[in-house]
Parts: structure tokens; sequence; C-alpha cells
């Protein structure tokens, strides 16, 4: 223990000597004490004298400086795998009842040496044994992640990990563990790594979204083991009606085959489909002969028109980009052949004139969204008599390539798609007195030679209500050549136009209420909903309770109310089982109410079945590469003797400075009041005051 002094400790003898001289002269001449015995006086003066001390040595902030001393044992973890593929062995019965006995025993026992922590994992680390080998994917890397990070700079000894070696989520746990490679970690090996007679389904490959009436492509992957010679029947079923079916003869210890088939998409929705492989005679699981899988069918694209004046590449470029996206249907029309524009998500017009009436009211009382390639052909007289933000005449074409303007933010562009854009050919551009707009928004300038100009080559604007865009000049075909000679492939020129098309054609949510949930979950994550209500202003309100009622098609109907937060609502469903669900939102709202409705899938996750056998050298690389060691089931005596005669496992004493204010000292303060008190008591009795 050490006095540390906020002042020089000189200070201590001023302190003296300030309590002296006042004690001294206070006592020295006290006529109220003339006849009382010396003996008392010097008593007297002693009180004062000490009492007035403390309080002018306290005044100095001395403060008292401690060293304590803490130990810490060292931290053992046991984690137990709780994955599903734990059980897929002969021996299940042992691993739900008997070993995890024995393995909470054997933490019990260390318990004189380590501080044990007990812990389960599949898709996560959770504290405790109250397993049931239900997990739905195993992340051994997460593991030790989550240990090292909720654990930093305290003493860990060591884990302990019981574990089939069977990973399928995450990073290899081999660099999980190099991130402390001085901690051992001893494994315990579960599970079976003999090869057994098996047929799994892999994998299905398939699209997931296809169109009302068209055909989709299915791709099966089956592997098998110790299967040579067998016949199976591979099925696909809807509402346990059988769709395709086709024999396969498996061949060789192990394989994997390969099946395709087409399914015709029928019904609008989110479609249920199992895949379905018949079981062979004496295979060990067959948990692992199904999976399904989830197929949103939509009715009809968005639907796109282009309409050209005269034949020209630009519009079989173009016509290219949009055939490829599988969210658009094109239809190609000339301008004067143009009967009926209703139905259309967004028109292209190329080259305008105003020949056709139904095209010229639709384009100038802005009923729907447009895009104008206003090129060297166009009337600019009529294209000025929209009022699409240009007037003028044109007269010649010049070439002109494209800058792209910093400051649009609407449409974000790649590096590489800029880079693309700078060094494209030139577009042909009309020539001539041509002013525009200040209300437009300028998605590129023009550039000509060395020198960027103020004018647009594309820009953006609205009329009433309705996006439209123009492009100022032809020749663009130009730029999908351009792109496949640098790269061979035509990306960044599709990417270009697919977003300026999706910029045009997306609809506004102008709804006052809106949800936001994702099409597709997975059985092994958490459903999590968002809501939000907008007033007359469009201001985001939550004062109305919102409801959300949810089922499983033929299932039961679940309610649950959203959560407020501080501008909108969330909800979250936990983990459900695999289905489609169907749910309505609703609420109301100053007299108002709403209603939105919709559904979701939940995929089931069926990686633990995929693989039978047990990764025991996975569990002994990580014991080597730790310093620890591997172990059966039945060698936890064994195990439990390694680790107590290890002696880089030990307590550690940690020593900690502790400093306090003397001031803080409560029993100081009532000394002093004891001290003054005792001294005006006795002052009292001999008649003084």
């Amino acid at each position: 223990m050490d006095f540390l002094f906020t002042y020089h400790p000189i200070w201590l003898l001023a302190a003296c000597l300030i309590a002296f001289t006042y004690a001294f002269f206070l006592y020295r001449k006290e006529r109220l004490l003339e006849d009382v015995k010396r003996s008392v006086i010097w008593l007297l003066a002693g009180f004062r004298f000490v009492s007035v001390f403390i309080i002018a040595m306290l005044l100095l902030g001395i403060v008292l400086e401690k060293l304590n001393e803490r130990k810490e044992k060292p931290l053992l973890f046991v984690v137990n795998d709780n994955s599903a593929s734990v059980l897929l062995t002969s021996d299940s019965t042992y691993y739900k009842t008997e070993f995890l006995q024995q393995l909470k025993s054997f933490g019990d026992e260390m318990q004189h040496k380590f501080d044990v922590q007990n812990y389960n994992f599949s898709d996560e680390l959770i504290p405790g044994f109250e397993v049931d080998f239900k997990g739905k994917t195993t992340n051994l890397s997460e593991v030790f992640n989550t240990i090292f990070d909720q654990y930093t700079n305290r003493n860990i000894g060591g884990i302990v990990l019981a574990s089939d070696g069977i990973y399928n989520a995450g990073a290899n746990p081999i660099y999980a563990i190099s991130r402390k490679s001085y901690l051992p970690v001893f494994t315990i090996g579960l599970g079976d790594t003999n090869l057994v007679k098996d047929v799994r389904v892999d994998q299905v490959r398939h699209n997931d979204i296809a169109f009302l009436g068209n055909e989709f492509p299915i791709e099966i992957e089956i592997s098998h083991s110790k299967c040579d010679a067998e016949e199976v029947t591979v099925e696909i079923l809807a509402e346990d009606k059988v769709l395709k079916r086709e024999q396969l003869t498996l061949s060789g210890e192990q394989g994997l085959e390969k099946i395709d088939f087409i399914l015709k998409a029928s019904k609008v929705g989110i479609q249920k489909f199992t895949v379905r492989v018949s079981a062979v005679s004496n295979e060990y699981s067959t948990a692992n002969n199904t999976a399904n899988f989830y197929v949103e069918v939509i009715d009809g694209r968005q639907k796109i028109l282009i309409i050209h004046q005269a034949p020209h590449p630009d519009i079989g470029a173009l016509r290219y980009v949009i055939e490829k996206n599988k969210n658009y249907e094109v239809t190609v029309q000339k301008l004067k052949d143009v009967k009926e524009l209703k139905g259309y998500d967004l028109v292209v017009v190329h080259n305008y004139n105003e020949s056709n009436p139904l095209l010229t009211e639709y384009l100038f009382s802005g009923q729907g969204p447009v895009l104008y390639i206003a090129g060297t052909s166009s009337n600019f007289d009529d294209l000025s008599a929209l009022n699409i933000g240009l007037s003028g005449r044109s007269h010649a074409g010049e070439d002109v390539q494209f800058v792209m303007n910093s400051n649009f933010k609407d449409i974000l562009m790649s590096p590489e798609e800029m880079r693309f854009l700078a060094n494209a050919p030139p577009l042909k551009l009309p020539f001539g007195n041509i002013k525009y707009s200040n209300s437009i928004q300028i998605f590129g300038y023009q550039k000509i030679g060395n020198m960027t100009l103020d004018n647009p080559l594309m820009y953006f604007s609205e009329k009433r209500n309705s996006k439209y865009g123009v492009i100022m000049g032809d020749g663009f075909w130009r730029w999908r050549l351009y792109d496949q000679l640098q790269h061979e492939n035509t990306t960044n020129f599709e990417s270009f136009f697919n977003k300026i098309i999706t910029y045009l054609a997306v609809k506004e949510n102008k709804d006052p209420f809106r949800i936001q949930i994702a099409k597709e979950f997975t059985e092994n994550e958490d459903v999590f909903v968002k809501a939000e209500l907008y007033n007359q202003s469009f201001d985001r309100v939550n004062e109305p309770e919102v409801s959300f009622n949810y089922k499983q098609v033929n299932g039961d109907l679940f309610e649950s109310y959203f959560v407020k937060t501080s501008e909108a609502y969330q909800l979250n469903l936990g983990r459900l089982n695999q289905g489609v669900y169907e749910w309505t939102a609703k609420t109301s709202f100053l007299g108002e109410v709403y209603e939105k409705k919709g559904t979701f899938v939940v995929k089931e996750v069926k990686l633990e079945f995929l693989n039978t056998v047990a990764n025991h050298r996975l569990l002994r690389n990580i014991a080597k590469n730790s310093g620890g060691e591997f172990y059966f089931t039945n060698q936890l005596a064994q195990l439990k003797s390694d680790i107590e005669k290890r002696e880089d496992m030990v307590t550690v004493v940690y020593q900690e400075k502790e400093f306090d204010d003397l001031i803080d000292y409560k029993w100081i303060f009532f000394l002093i009041v004891f001290l003054f008190s005792f001294e005006w008591f006795v002052r009292k009795y001999q008649g003084a005051y």
C-alpha cells in the first residue's frame, strides 16, 4: 500500500504546523479553562490538533494505492455437435443418451481445475447441453470464431469439441483455429467413417421464376455409394401427382448421376415440386431420397413496345438486350402500324414523327413511360411539340461521344461500365440550334473530340407522373460490337440498357401502406417483416396497430402484430417449417382500411442428410494444428487425464492496482466528527463553550 500525493509531501509539514498553531493559541490562554487540570487541556488541544491536521491533509488530495490479486482459472469449453448428421449412424441412441451424460460428467469432473463452459452448436454456438440433434447445417468455424471473439483477453485453456467432422456451412475450420493456434483443441470423433449403401438427391438446379405457359428445365444430381447395378426410379411430383418419371441404373462403388427434365408452368403462384428417388434394398438412410424445390410462376412479363420509322441496326441491338432479359417481353412495330398502346410498361420510339395520331396523343399526354431515340431521321419540330425538354431544328449530323454525369445518382454504373461508355464509338447526333429545358436531369453529356459540352447526350424527366428518357443520337449498335471486340462479350452494353429500361419501366410505389418481406427463406433463418404507413403528406407514421396473419397453405392460421419502431413497424416470426405461406397485413388509419396480401416460401434445408460419412480426418487435423489430441467416445477418461497433466493450462494470477482518494473513506469523516464532538463535550462539561 502506497500513498500518492497530488501536491508535494512537504505540504504535510505545513498542515502539521497550521494544526499545531491553531490548537496552541486556542488553548494557551483559555480563561474559561483556568481551573481545569493541565492534562485535560493538553488532551483537548491534542484533539483539536488531530482534527485540524486530518482536514488539512484531506485538502491535499492524497490518494491511496493498493495492489489486489485476482485468480482466474483457465476456461475449458466443452462443445457438442447438435446437427442432424450425428444421428445418421447405428449409434444414434448412444449419442442422445449415454454419451451426452458422459460428456456432462466429464465437464463436472473438470470444474476443480477449470472454469468449464458447456455449449452445443449447429449453425451457431448456443450455451448449454440442451440438444435435440435437429440442426439443419453445421458451421464448425463459427464455434471457434465465437469463442475467440466473446472471450478475448480471457484465460482460455482449451476447447473440447465432440463432432462428426462434417461441416456444410462457413469456412474451413482449419483457418478459424489459426487465429489462436496456441490454444489446444481436443476433438472427440462421433459418427461412422465407413462407406454405407445409400442413394441421395444431392442438388436440384432450376429457375426461380417461370412464366405461365412456358417450359422450364430441371437438372437433378443424384449421388450414390455401394449401389452398383441397382435400379432406381426418379420422379418429380407436384401436389402428390407424378409429373415426370425416369428409370436409372447405378454403377460403381461411388458415383454421381445427372438427369434432366422439362416441366411446364401451368399454374400462377409459388409452386412446390418434389424430387423423389426410390429406395434400394438395405439402404442406410432414406431421409435424403427426397428434395423439395419451389418455382414462382408469374402471369406475364413486363411488356415493351419498340416503334421505329424505318429499319435500323439500333432496333436489333435493343431488341437483343430486351429479349435476353427473362422479365421483359418485347414487340417491334413500324410507326404507321401502331394501333394499340395500352398494356405496355415502356414504349421506345426510334426517330419520331407525328404521322400516327394515336401515338402522338399518347406521347403528348404522358400516358406512360417512354424512351425517345432522337436520331438523324427524327423530326425535331414534331419532337419539340411533345414538350419533352428540347426545342429547335436540326440540319445535319455529327459524331458525339458519351461522358457520364457524376452528379446523376439515380442510375449507378460500375467502373467497368463507365470505362466502356467513355471509350465507346460516337453516336450520330442531329446538329442544329437545339435548346434544352432547365428541368431535365442529365445522365450523360456530349463530347466532341477532347471538349465536353454542356449539352446532354442522354437525359430524363417526367410528364404527368410518367418518366421519359431521351437519347440524342443513334448508332449505339456499334457499342455492342465494340463491347464484343474488347471483352469477348456484351455484358457492359446489356447492363447499360437494362438499367435504363428498368429505371423507366419500374412503377413508383405511391401506396400509403407497404409491406417488405422477402419471397424466400430457409428453415434455419428467421422470417423478418417490415411495414410502413404514410399519411396524406406522405410522412411516415406508426400510430395505429398493424396485424399480420399468416398460414401455410391448407394449414392453421397464426395472428401476430407488428412491433412499432421509431417511424415504422417490424416483426420477427422466427424460424418456420418448410412450405408455402400466405399472409395478410391489415391496419386502419383516419377512417381508411388498408390491407395487403402475398405469399412467401420457406425452403427445406437437407444438407445434413447429404453426407453420411463422418470426417475424422478433419478432426485429427484440427487437433494436430492446435496442439491438442484426437479421441474416440470411449476415451473420455484418457482425455481428462491428458488435460490435467498439461502445464500450459494453468490458473493465472492478475495483480490489479486500485486507487482510492483518502477523502472517500467514511471512517475518516466519522473520526473527525467524533474528535470535534468529544472536544466540545469535555469543554462544556468543564464550563467552557
